[in-house]
């Protein structure tokens, strides 16, 4: 017995305007974190672990936010296996 691709109907994804409005939030907040970093160009020294770097503060700031989102990935992927597992 074979089944044709035609018998499979795809279903829609919950959450629609959940997500288009987290979209746009996030879309929101990136343009001010440019905007923020694009007016903070103060050069700074950052002293971390031994490490003197100096790098604008708009730099520091980016970095900053792409370590926070990486940790909310992390956090949230744990949060999906362990509720995936249960």
């Amino acid at each position: 017995m074979s089944t044709s691709t035609a018998d499979h109907i795809p279903s829609r994804r919950a959450g629609g305007l959940a997500a288009k409005f987290g979209l746009i939030v996030a879309l929101v907040l990136v343009v001010a974190l440019a905007i923020f970093a694009l007016q903070n160009t103060v050069h700074t020294t950052v002293n971390f672990v031994g490490w003197n770097v100096d790098l604008a503060q708009g730099v520091w700031l980016i970095g900053a936010a792409v370590v926070g989102a990486v940790i909310a990935l992390i956090v949230s992927a744990a949060i999906r296996v362990r509720r995936a597992i249960t």
